[in-house]
């Protein structure tokens, strides 16, 4: 399953709100909190919008060139749905 930057956005922002319970990270060694801080750090620090994403878009869209199936469409479509009964 793929998330979007989004999804994955709103669920840093969802731990960042939750008071950790001690339990929950006993699991995790130091380094691997680290880690996990590092991810985070390095995620927040991207653009929200892929400029480099959306110009290859545009530019097939302009020159007609930007094909999707059906297929691609419901796939997208039924992992909205899952994605959103997760949260």
């Amino acid at each position: 399953m793929q998330l979007s930057d989004r999804e994955i956005q709103n669920t840093i922002d969802l731990l960042r709100k939750r008071q950790p319970v001690d339990e929950e990270f006993a699991a995790f060694s130091t380094e691997e909190m680290n880690s996990i801080s590092d991810i985070i750090e390095r995620i927040e620090i991207e653009p929200e919008v892929r400029k480099d994403r959306v110009d290859k878009v545009r530019k097939a869209l302009e020159a007609s060139s930007y094909n999707i199936t059906g297929d691609e469409i419901a796939k997208k479509l039924i992992g909205r749905i899952f994605s959103d009964k997760l949260r």
